[in-house]
């Protein structure tokens, strides 16, 4: 997994590349966020756009930066969400829990 953070119109996008399993370094995905907030973000793209595959245990991540965000009143927004992530979010029964934006742009243009 590779993980490259970058500001664009005032928002905090994290883009994520490749597989997000278990053999990752542990807490990556969570990290990323955490010192993002600790640096005053409070709304965070993850552009999941070049990521092949997740599973539950990196999902677990996605679901604490989520609720990270939340209790600061801020937002996770994902985008350019593939199939095979949704699919994984839909089985988990968390398709309605994150917003999903089908670019970065468009979800740095839905914040307002």
């Amino acid at each position: 997994m590779d993980i490259r953070e970058r500001q664009q119109a005032g928002m905090t996008v994290i883009e994520l590349a490749g597989r997000l399993t278990v053999n990752d370094r542990p807490g990556l995905l969570k990290g990323a966020v955490a010192a993002a907030v600790d640096r005053g973000a409070r709304d965070v793209v993850l552009d999941l756009s070049s990521v092949m595959y997740i599973d539950s245990t990196r999902l677990g991540e996605l679901i604490a930066a989520h609720v990270t965000l939340s209790r600061l009143g801020g937002q996770l927004r994902l985008a350019g969400t593939p199939d095979r992530v949704t699919e994984l979010l839909t089985m988990a029964g968390l398709d309605g829990v994150f917003s999903r934006y089908p670019s970065v742009d468009a979800a740095i243009t839905a914040r307002t």
